[in-house]
């Protein structure tokens, strides 16, 4: 496809203009597909002024009185969101004394990764817009997804709404394949899981390599010297040149208790300075920044190696077991430059002072004729110098140029 500069640059207007910030909400009452709920224990009750506005008229809750004599069930919440990029993810509820103080909330978001996150449903009154933090979203229905687990105890969750609203589109996308053919310029975000796992204390280590799957490694009463290691990174280094920005390393655990006499605390660490101290009956993602351990770069990232260990037994007590489902290392970098592919990318575009991409100079070198040098199929979106010669370089195109960052080829 060939364009002419003054389309380019329409398109490139269009591209740079913040975009309305888009906002979806999903109410209990609004039912499937955007919300629906699993098992016979839940019933419903009014908000009694309490909602998120006038039509929150009523919300879901785990009751005794209906379904079984136990409160056990899930809720689940999805958008048709329009746009892909990170979006902040809310809950309302109306705060009861009845209601849960601990109410699991499973976040899922573009790539699959989860994020569990607490709640504390008790009190009175309306909750407001609690965040559930910030997630990467593809496009589409279900681009994120949130499900209320209430299967992990007998409280009385509540499922009222959730509001996800739009806050950039941007390129951190965690990428599927992060070393293919093509890697634009930008900022890109990759997970790699460790492959192989070992520990004296833990049994079934190697369940505890590859992404999260419930299969799980078990350590029976953690004690010091019980250190679960995961190395085997599949690390790949992405075609182009560019530069690692931020490290963070996290597991996927849980400890059989977090409180009381036999509470245990585990430690997580990538043998530096940096490490975090995490506890939790629930197996959610534990993670810490170790951007600053070291400079690092995909060989020293490939040879990394992370360790669970115990921290402490705050209760006195050592009669707590643990289990991990996962290591993951997530890397940002910034690429400065794509690789050439069959339609070309920003570089071979526009070039630089020179006129000339990178890589091969003949594909888009420019002539006087304005045309594409070697490209039989004329696939160049740009023309040549004459293209832009042609428009009314008036300081209102200018002004323009400058500030969509286009510049004109020196001819």
């Amino acid at each position: 496809m060939q364009y002419d500069a003054a389309t380019f640059l329409s398109l490139s207007l269009l591209a740079a203009a913040p975009a309305h910030a888009e906002e979806h909400i999903i109410d209990d009452s609004d039912g499937a597909p955007g919300f629906i709920t699993s098992g016979d224990d839940w019933t419903t009750w009014g908000t009694n002024g309490y909602g998120y506005d006038s039509s929150d008229s009523s919300y879901h809750y785990l009751s005794h009185t209906v379904g079984g004599d136990d409160r056990r069930g899930t809720a689940t919440w999805q958008a048709e969101l329009q746009q892909a990029g990170t979006w902040q993810i809310e809950t309302w509820f109306r705060r009861t004394e009845n209601r849960s103080r601990d109410a699991d909330h499973v976040v899922t978001d573009g790539l699959g990764a989860e994020t569990w996150i607490t709640i504390d449903q008790e009190g009175e009154g309306a909750s407001g817009w609690v965040s559930l933090g910030e997630y990467w979203c593809e496009d589409g229905f279900g681009g994120c997804v949130v499900t209320l687990d209430g299967t992990d105890d007998d409280d009385s969750d509540e499922a009222n709404a959730m509001r996800f609203t739009l806050v950039s589109l941007d390129d951190t996308s965690v990428e599927t394949d992060p070393c293919g053919e093509t890697q634009q310029p930008g900022t890109h975000t990759v997970d790699f899981f460790a492959s192989s796992a070992s520990g004296s204390g833990w049994e079934s280590a190697s369940s505890a390599t590859g992404e999260a799957d419930g299969d799980e490694a078990e350590s029976p009463n953690v004690d010091e010297g019980e250190v679960l290691q995961a190395t085997g990174f599949d690390i790949c280094d992405p075609k182009g040149e560019e530069t690692i920005d931020n490290v963070t390393l996290a597991v996927k655990a849980q400890t059989q208790y977090d409180s009381g006499t036999y509470a245990l605390q585990l430690l997580l660490d990538a043998g530096g300075s940096a490490s975090t101290v995490f506890s939790g009956t629930t197996s959610t993602w534990h993670e810490v920044d170790i951007s600053e351990d070291r400079d690092w770069t995909w060989t020293g990232l490939a040879s990394l190696s992370a360790q669970v260990s115990l921290y402490d037994h705050p209760g006195g007590a050592r009669d707590s077991d643990a289990w991990v489902d996962s290591f993951r290392l997530r890397v940002t970098y910034s690429t400065v430059s794509g690789t050439s592919n069959d339609t070309g990318t920003v570089d071979e575009y526009w070039g630089g002072d020179t006129g000339v991409s990178g890589g091969s100079g003949d594909e888009v070198s420019n002539t006087d004729t304005g045309q594409a040098g070697d490209s039989a199929e004329g696939n160049a979106p740009w023309t040549g110098c004459n293209a832009l010669g042609a428009l009314p370089i008036g300081s209102a195109w200018l002004g323009l140029l400058f500030f969509t960052g286009i510049r004109r080829k020196r001819c």
